[in-house]
């Protein structure tokens, strides 16, 4: 019995993944709302350092100086807070702040612990459940704030964030914003590393409850430890935290450039058939079909450009691929029914692509799978 709960409840879940892709991928446009997690606050300190700073207080403080750099930089960028003072702010109230306010993208700050006082430097976290002993240790220190709040268990469906086996089904939520996740967070390490000099630990992947429902792209960093005495001083310090806010918003400014261009970019498609070597139309703007109005599944987009008859393909119908930034991103099928589109999908899953999502195009351009339905439906 509790064999089958849990596959129905990872099948819910894949079909809410199905649901989130279809959202992210009809995204476009500039950045909007930026969406900033202090970590930590109220009755909820978070670590404590030797010198007893605590966490509450230094991630509220660095929210703050990133806040406001983007609001004075970018007038047009909408700052959201899910805390601006010391209070309390349960995880999921985090996440629900973010998706309420359908931000681009979500930045919870944190500082670091660890029991080896010498453990040092800086790491930014995005969502997954491939966890190492260490990425999963730091996920469930951050995650045990749920047990200072009233019917957790039931706010997180059962969520124990000290058993191992609870972090199965969180990446199913957060996959189809891992590429832009993992970008924006390799920024943050970058920057770190030119601007503050201290140890770069790197991107890793971990179940963080306060990324699991978000509905963007969502990092959680860990600017240094308070557990190191040289490091707490810095992180308390009005020099370190302007140090590590500038990195973040440059980190950001790089992101969001980058992010702009490869939208502004994406609507440049190279249309094949699976039966095709040759390139039609690599200007183009446009899919070339009879078909005013059809769905696609998008299987993937990856770094190199293959022909579309590859047997990484697995002789898939109906290709197409187009560019977005230097990315190839690539197609199959042509359904003029939600029913088939979805029925494909699921065959192309159990083909070995366990990511595809659908697509839709009305008259060769790309748009919402919402729209694609209402169109149908006239």
């Amino acid at each position: 019995m509790r064999k089958l709960v849990h596959r129905l409840t990872v099948l819910w879940l894949s079909l809410l993944l199905c649901f989130i892709g279809l959202m992210g991928n009809s995204y476009a446009g500039s950045i909007k709302t930026v969406v900033i997690d202090a970590g930590h606050g109220g009755h909820d300190p978070g670590a404590i350092g030797k010198s007893n700073t605590c966490e509450k207080d230094i991630n509220l403080k660095l929210a703050l100086k990133v806040g406001k750099l983007i609001e004075e930089n970018f007038k047009d960028i909408k700052v959201v807070y899910t805390r601006d003072k010391d209070v309390f702010v349960e995880l999921r109230r985090r996440t629900q702040i973010a998706n309420e306010n359908h931000a681009d993208l979500f930045i919870s700050i944190h500082c670091n612990s660890a029991p080896n006082n010498t453990s040092n430097g800086t790491e930014t976290f995005v969502m997954s459940t491939n966890n190492t002993t260490a990425n999963l240790a730091v996920a469930q220190k951050e995650n045990a704030a749920i047990l200072l709040e009233t019917n957790y268990k039931d706010n997180y469906e059962g969520f124990d964030p000290n058993s191992v086996d609870a972090y199965i089904i969180f990446s199913l939520y957060q996959n189809a914003y891992l590429n832009q996740s993992i970008k924006f967070a390799s920024c943050v390490q970058k920057h770190f590393r030119e601007n503050i000099k201290l140890p770069d630990r790197g991107v890793k992947q971990a179940g963080f409850l306060v990324l699991w429902r978000t509905t963007m792209p969502s990092v959680l960093i860990e600017a240094g430890f308070l557990s190191n005495l040289k490091e707490e001083s810095y992180l308390a310090s009005e020099i370190g935290q302007n140090e590590i806010a500038q990195s973040i918003f440059k980190a950001f400014c790089e992101w969001k450039k980058e992010k702009e261009k490869n939208i502004a970019s994406s609507h440049t498609v190279v249309n094949l058939t699976s039966n095709d070597n040759q390139e039609k139309n690599p200007n183009s703007s446009q899919i070339n079909s009879d078909k005013e109005v059809f769905f696609s599944v998008q299987i993937s987009c990856l770094t190199d450009k293959k022909t579309l008859n590859d047997p990484i393909f697995k002789g898939l119908q109906t290709m197409r691929m187009w560019q977005n930034g230097k990315y190839y991103c690539y197609a199959a099928g042509e359904e003029t029914s939600y029913e088939s589109a979805v029925s494909l999908l699921n065959s192309i899953k159990n083909k070995g692509f366990p990511d595809a999502f659908l697509i839709a195009f009305r008259n060769g351009e790309k748009i919402s799978i919402k729209e694609a339905k209402k169109y149908l439906n006239k």
